[in-house]
């Protein structure tokens, strides 16, 4: 349920829809500010020229087609998004908190629908939701859903904008925009005078609003970037001085025509006194940055880092010779084998950038050299240093957006035990060619080797744990040792080569 004061707000807006339809846009009953850009043009032309520049400016950072899904908070009659997705033939959803809003909207939508079919058109697909912006996560579950959210003019009066703008955030997809048009204000309800709160406040249940530079900082404090903004404050003022004259004819026949009158004149006089304005937001939400890491078991390091990483916010992709596919939000397993290039090339298919990559793959191959099989052998370099080659060689052909991190984690260089000592010969030849790839290959990467302790609980650090040395249990480390280093990584604290660290390694 919405809140008492949204409640109150939606009894308003139901009761001032007659008024609005006759005296704000008898046609298309719109309800929003409108753009001049000729001195002939009329309410109606300019309420067209600012749904279009909202448009323009949404096309401009992410183009609209027919894969679209686009949601317009705070729709009112719902014409706006009907229009994008007759125009783009994508899907759509309004949301407002009005039952007459809503009412009108789909009543527009059915007789349009039906005149569509009749001339052999396909149907226009929006569906409209009566409900609370401050609520969105009660009306969409799904997150990254939406490729494209709009509104105007109607977020002023939504009662609880952290949580509109947060859910904003999770519903739209990566590459996503946010595109907006509303009322800023430099002032609050208080700061006005009683006859300015009557009219500007009470009268459509107004009670709280951004200021300009509070709107950029919500929206960047939410993960969303930026790209331009907007003010137009003389056209705010122009639409308010031509509702005035269109309401005129009316405000002796009903006293809510008369405050409305009232009401316009105090926003021209607010306008002008730089106590509230009218500008257009663009952002967009950044793609998930990706990360590529070895192992799929069930305890594997890679599948604890993988979850940390998701929780952050990262698309992950986890990879093993024995894999089963998997494709969940934001997170997919594959099976490859790193010594083969096919496979390799097969898994880079599936993504256009990267951004860390952890290299842990392992076979087991502790035990004395001599008593090593072939294939324990061949696995073994196959999995850290064939695989390690041909990983990069592939990384290297391909064109990447920005500069990728690649980590190692591997034993410390020095002496090794006697079962041990196949591992002596890897991270060595690991540490050189992580010094060799910096020093070539700086403007494209930066690799880091991370000496890495007995790790518990994990796959292989538990496994030589239970079978050769069980007095590691009580100096084993916790994986998060290495999510601390790979965050640091991330965070470009710690400079690439030979990361330092004071835990006991072997």
């Amino acid at each position: 349920m919405p809140a008492p004061n949204e409640n109150e707000t939606r009894k308003k807006f139901n009761i001032l829809k007659k008024y609005y339809d006759e005296t704000w846009d008898e046609n298309e009953h719109t309800l929003h500010i409108g753009i001049f850009e000729k001195d002939s043009d009329q309410l109606s032309d300019a309420y067209r020229n600012s749904t279009n520049l909202l448009i323009q400016g949404t096309n401009q950072l992410a183009p609209i087609n027919d894969k679209s899904i686009v949601l317009d908070v705070c729709c009112g009659v719902g014409r706006t998004i009907i229009k994008i997705c007759e125009q783009y033939n994508c899907h759509g959803v309004g949301i407002d908190l009005s039952d007459e809003q809503i009412k009108d909207a789909r009543a527009y939508l059915e007789k349009l629908n039906s005149e569509r079919s009749g001339a052999g058109l396909p149907k226009v697909q929006v569906k409209f939701v009566r409900g609370s912006a401050s609520d969105l996560d009660k009306y969409f579950k799904k997150d990254a859903y939406f490729t494209h959210i709009i509104s105007q003019d109607g977020i002023l009066l939504v009662e609880d904008k952290i949580s509109l703008f947060k859910n904003i955030s999770r519903l739209l997809a990566p590459r996503g925009v946010l595109a907006i048009s509303d009322w800023t204000f430099e002032i609050t309800p208080e700061q006005l005078s009683e006859h300015e709160r009557n009219l500007l406040a009470k009268l459509v249940n107004w009670r709280n609003g951004f200021s300009n530079s509070k709107y950029q900082e919500i929206i960047t404090s939410v993960g969303l970037k930026l790209v331009r903004t907007a003010e137009r404050n003389d056209d705010m003022a122009k639409t308010y001085e031509k509702l005035v004259e269109k309401i005129i004819p009316y405000e002796n026949q009903d006293k809510v025509y008369s405050d409305l009158k009232d009401r316009y004149l105090n926003v021209v006089s607010a306008v002008k006194d730089k106590k509230m304005g009218w500008t257009f937001f663009f952002a967009e939400k950044p793609p998930r940055p990706i990360a590529l890491l070895a192992g799929t078991k069930e305890k594997s390091i890679s599948r604890y880092l993988a979850g940390a990483l998701h929780k952050m916010g990262w698309e992950v992709w986890l990879y093993s010779r024995s894999a089963k596919r998997v494709d969940r939000l934001f997170w997919h397993e594959r099976k490859c084998d790193l010594s083969k290039e096919r496979d390799i090339s097969k898994l880079f298919d599936n993504f256009s950038n990267l951004n860390l990559v952890m290299m842990l793959a392992e076979s087991e191959a502790h035990g004395f050299l001599e008593e090593l099989d072939e294939n324990k052998i061949k696995n073994f370099i196959d999995s850290k240093l064939t695989g390690s080659a041909l990983l990069l060689k592939s990384i290297l052909k391909k064109s990447l957006k920005e500069k990728i991190k690649v980590v190692w984690c591997g034993g410390k260089l020095t002496k090794k035990p006697k079962d041990l000592m196949l591992y002596s010969m890897i991270n060595s030849g690991l540490a050189a060619f992580v010094g060799e790839l910096n020093d070539h290959y700086k403007d494209r990467l930066e690799a880091y080797y991370l000496p890495t302790p007995i790790i518990s609980p994990s796959t292989i650090g538990d496994d030589y744990i239970q079978k050769v040395r069980l007095d590691l249990q009580s100096v084993a480390i916790h994986p998060k040792f290495i999510l601390d280093n790979v965050i640091k990584i991330i965070e470009d604290n710690i400079e690439p080569g030979l990361i330092e660290v004071k835990e006991k390694t072997i």
